[in-house]
């Protein structure tokens, strides 16, 4: 039998392939090992509607664990080990999105959201009359105060690098312009005497006054935004030459009502006591501190025994059964915090005779004149159902609820004398009028925009900001609802 026997030549071709191919082997393996380590992913998160920055977004290498959270200009960098891989982008409000990368970028790339529809099942808005009293995509409303009957606007762009205030009539036309006294801006302040501040970020208040002669907003005094809270806070109102305040007993459970005169005279009037909370807590204290006494005690009596006292904290020798129980301090703050708030009874001026209490622990509204005389009580019971948890009011947001919930809260309109609260349902806002006369709710307007912030009242409409689905999502508008 012949065997065949390959020349040199034949065996030099084989080496010579072989070479090349593991020659070509170490470099493409050389350069995903340098391409694992010097690869760098940069890139920018944007709404698709405004195509403005989207500020926290997560980004993350799907199926690894890596990933990044973008700053608040929507900026962003990953390492991921290897190409190509899949980017998954994630933001409250927006649809997740999902990106390949087939290569390596040249430059940094663009990944844009879209915002997440919300349908609201649970009920149906009610046909309003309102209006946008100022809407403009190019600023944003920061914050509005009413102004001697006329709105002021504080309105920004450019992440606050140009802002202004804007007087304008309750229809929307603009009385005056101008430039702001300090940039960046921080907010208005409206005080008693209803006096308007413009807060800038550097803690400086300016108070804002309206030149009919020249058409034009004045600043004639600067002050600064603490010594300003420490002057006029306390106050309520003014009526007659009076100033009146509202002093916090020292447990948080009370208020006590009074004025200054015109000669700097305090006189008390009336008092506003929560003695069902009060009388909770201190049943409270009373329970932890005769708990507090056990545990002393015991501590007292095992101190010969294999149990270890550390810190004046019981310890036990167990690791896997041990705790630390919490200290008498520890637990009246965690009841102070989680179970009491200080007492919610505002006393409301009605023209320049009259005044109402708001006695939500006693049920009851009382009116009365500016010496603090009650001459009419009226009972009430829509305050029963309250949105004061925190946690309860944060989770509404995210699981529907199916009642209305009271807000707290007490408005009041100052040209019509009127008095209304509000109620809230899975960020929508219903306003209810309130009857002096019976206590009765009686006329009631809801909201047509999710979430809106800082409603005012004047003249028998509520104004308020909203954000609004559309090319010009991310800014704030003024709008004025008719009650």
């Amino acid at each position: 039998m012949f065997t065949a026997i390959p020349s040199r030549s034949v065996w030099g071709i084989c080496l010579c392939g072989i070479r090349i191919f593991l020659l070509q082997a170490i470099v493409m393996f050389s350069a995903n090992i340098a391409c694992s380590q010097n690869l760098v992913i940069t890139g920018t998160v944007i709404d698709d509607r405004s195509l403005t920055p989207v500020g926290f977004a997560v980004v993350r290498i799907s199926g690894t664990g890596e990933g990044a959270v973008a700053d608040a200009d929507g900026r962003f960098e990953l390492k991921p080990k290897r190409i190509p891989v899949s980017i998954n982008i994630s933001c409250l409000g927006y649809e997740p999105l999902y990106y390949d990368l087939r290569k390596i970028p040249s430059k940094p790339i663009k990944l844009l959201l879209r915002q997440k529809e919300y349908t609201l099942k649970e009920f149906n808005i009610k046909a309003t009359d309102f209006r946008f009293v100022y809407k403009d995509h190019r600023y944003s409303v920061l914050d509005y105060e009413i102004m001697d009957g006329k709105l002021l606007l504080l309105v920004f762009r450019c992440l606050l690098k140009n802002s202004e205030l804007l007087l304008l009539e309750t229809d929307g036309d603009t009385v005056a312009q101008t430039p702001l006294p300090e940039q960046k801006p921080k907010c208005l302040y409206k005080d008693f005497l209803g006096n308007i501040h413009y807060i800038s970020t550097k803690e400086n208040a300016f108070q804002c006054s309206y030149d009919e002669e020249n058409h034009r907003i004045e600043f004639p005094f600067r002050s600064t935004y603490d010594i300003l809270l420490k002057t006029v806070k306390p106050f309520l109102f003014s009526s007659q030459g009076r100033l009146y305040f509202a002093e916090s007993t020292r447990d948080g459970f009370g208020l006590n009502f009074g004025y200054y005169d015109t000669l700097n005279i305090k006189h008390y009037i009336r008092t506003a006591q929560d003695e069902k909370a009060r009388k909770r807590l201190y049943n409270d204290m009373k329970f932890n501190s005769s708990w507090s006494n056990a545990i002393q005690k015991n501590q007292q009596a095992l101190s010969r025994s294999p149990f270890q006292i550390k810190n004046n904290s019981l310890l036990l020798d167990n690791p896997e059964t041990g705790s630390t129980p919490a200290s008498d301090e520890q637990g009246l703050s965690s009841l102070s915090l989680f179970n009491y708030c200080r007492i919610n009874a505002p006393m409301v001026k009605l023209g320049e005779s009259d005044m109402a209490v708001f006695r939500f622990s006693d049920d009851i509204i009382e009116i009365m004149n500016m010496e603090g005389k009650v001459y009419r009580t009226i009972p009430i019971n829509f305050h029963k159902e309250d949105d004061g948890n925190v946690l309860a009011g944060l989770l509404s947001v995210f699981v529907p609820i199916s009642d209305w919930k009271w807000c707290g809260k007490i408005y009041t309109d100052d040209y019509f004398r009127e008095v209304y609260t509000t109620f809230r349902k899975n960020g929508m806002i219903r306003i209810k009028k309130i009857d002096l006369l019976s206590g009765k709710l009686t006329k009631t307007f809801d909201v047509p925009f999710p979430f809106p912030e800082k409603i005012e009242i004047f003249k028998g409409n509520a104004y308020f900001l909203v954000k609004q689905t559309g090319e010009d999502f991310e800014n704030w508008k003024l709008v004025r609802l008719k009650l």
